[in-house]
């Protein structure tokens, strides 16, 4: 029997290689089937003007992975144990969500209720791009980092073979805890903290969690849409509050009982306003009115440019009512995925068994290069020396803003990584596409990854200004820019 095949000495693939596929594919595509008989090769050596040994080697992988099977004395033939009907079914596409041309036969998972993203829509496309969270890759430590991570791996003995403690590599949890009580107010022990895959795998964590417990999430609105998602997709109804300048207006607290609060008091996301200490200490005892639990996302803590930080809601509370949430994300890098959470130690302890439940944990290396990073004051002397950067660059978006617009109503200034900026009499959308045109990413609250409820009001001229990695002489630039649109000098 001759089989269609042709072999080509300039390709990549060595000529084994190539006999190999093609036979191969020949049988999943049906054209071979079952029974079948396949060139000697002898011939098929002689057919193709190769080696009888490159056919033999081709043969043999084709007989080893159970394609072929050998009759003495008769021939080689195509395996009659292959399974046909399935091999040969016509495969269709994997259907997401039904749509009119389609049943729901093939749905495998539905779309979220509440979608969230993180990556900016101007990535890659925009010279300068504002959008939130985004830090300056251009100081990220890769030196040390390097040096930290080969001598981990170089001494790592059993840790790398074996799984972690899903609760979190001690020593990474010790540093963490070390970190926290002089740089947040926050006393946690190891023991009390949980490492997870940044605040995102805290917050699904917790969703999980408490999922018979609580059926209601109280959060800011405007707020950090990552969490809507989470608890929006666990089934969890959601109650808005609205935010201030002195962040969550307290007194707009529901009567509810018995539910998870979301809240980002140092750097309220994406206002950046600050909650202030009279309404900390209100939250504090309208959690414990209630019998509910706050959840603390200390969203940009680490960057404070005015006065000493707030103490954190977790170092005020008396009552293990607040689950405090951190990441390593803004301040190193959010593709690491560092995140933790600290709370009183026996829940600690059962959020660490679900977190078994559900990951395992995370890596074992991550964790413990941030370890030793923190442990031996690399991570002390990197958080100074973007915190300088950072601060020089809000100070020349700050003094910008003022200079072209000096009603503006600006927000956020005291720390974090982003602004908003209320501009009076400014088609903040208009302007927004305007400043795409020359290569300038400036967004929304609409539109920067955060989520308002659709009552929401009042912030239909302010514009969301992510500052830590776009450089000075951009941030002038885009002032300039948008100073021109409000002059009309721009369209």
């Amino acid at each position: 029997m001759q089989v269609i095949l042709e072999v080509d000495q300039s390709k990549g693939s060595t000529l084994q290689q190539q006999v190999f596929q093609q036979i191969r594919g020949h049988i999943l595509e049906g054209r071979l089937r079952s029974g079948d008989p396949v060139p000697a090769s002898r011939e098929l050596s002689q057919q193709l003007g190769v080696s009888r040994n490159t056919v033999v080697i081709a043969y043999d992988r084709l007989l080893s992975e159970g394609y072929l099977e050998s009759k003495a004395s008769v021939g080689t033939f195509v395996s009659s144990a292959l399974p046909e009907k399935a091999m040969n079914t016509t495969s269709q596409p994997i259907a997401l969500l039904p749509d009119e041309t389609t049943t729901s036969v093939n749905v495998l998972a539905e779309e979220p209720k509440v979608n969230h993203s993180v990556v900016s829509p101007n990535k890659g496309a925009s010279q300068s791009d504002y959008w939130v969270g985004r830090s300056d890759p251009k100081t990220f430590p890769t030196k040390e980092w390097r040096r930290i991570l080969d001598l981990k791996v170089r001494y790592a003995n059993t840790q790398i073979s074996q799984y972690s403690d899903p609760q979190g590599v001690l020593a990474f949890r010790q540093a963490i805890s070390d970190h926290l009580g002089p740089a947040r107010g926050v006393s946690a022990k190891p023991e009390e903290i949980v490492c997870t895959n940044g605040s995102q795998g805290a917050l699904a964590l917790i969703a999980r969690a408490f999922s018979k417990r609580f059926k209601t999430l109280v959060h800011e609105d405007p707020c950090y849409s990552g969490a809507i998602s989470v608890f929006g997709n666990s089934g969890y109804k959601l109650l808005g509050v609205p935010v201030d300048n002195d962040g969550l207006v307290v007194e707009r607290l529901p009567k509810t009982r018995n539910a998870l609060i979301y809240v980002t008091p140092s750097h309220q996301y994406p206002t950046g306003v600050t909650l202030s200490l009279k309404r900390r200490f209100e939250l504090l005892e309208w959690a414990e009115k209630t019998d509910s639990v706050i959840l603390e996302d200390d969203y940009n803590g680490d960057f404070r440019y005015e006065g000493a930080p707030l103490t954190a809601l977790h170092g005020l509370d008396r009552r293990g009512s607040v689950i405090y949430i951190g990441t390593f994300s803004k301040s190193f890098g959010p593709s690491l995925r560092l995140g933790y959470l600290a709370c009183e130690r026996q829940l600690a302890a059962t959020l660490g068994r679900w977190q078994g439940i559900l990951s395992n944990g995370l890596p074992w290396l991550e964790q413990a290069a941030m370890a030793e990073f923190v442990s031996n004051g690399g991570f002390r002397r990197h958080l100074r020396r973007i915190r300088t950067i950072y601060m020089d660059r809000r100070n020349v978006l700050m003094d910008a803003l003022h200079s072209a617009f000096p009603n503006a109503e600006l927000h956020g200034l005291r720390g974090g990584m982003h602004i908003s900026a209320r501009l009076p009499d400014v088609d903040v959308k208009a302007a927004q596409s305007a400043l795409s045109n020359l290569g300038i990413g400036v967004y929304r609250v609409q539109d920067c990854g955060a989520y308002c409820s659709r009552s929401l009001k009042g912030f239909d001229d302010v514009l969301i200004f992510g500052y830590a990695a776009v450089g000075e002489n951009e941030i002038e630039r885009t002032v300039s820019a948008l100073a021109d649109f409000a002059e009309g000098r721009l369209r």
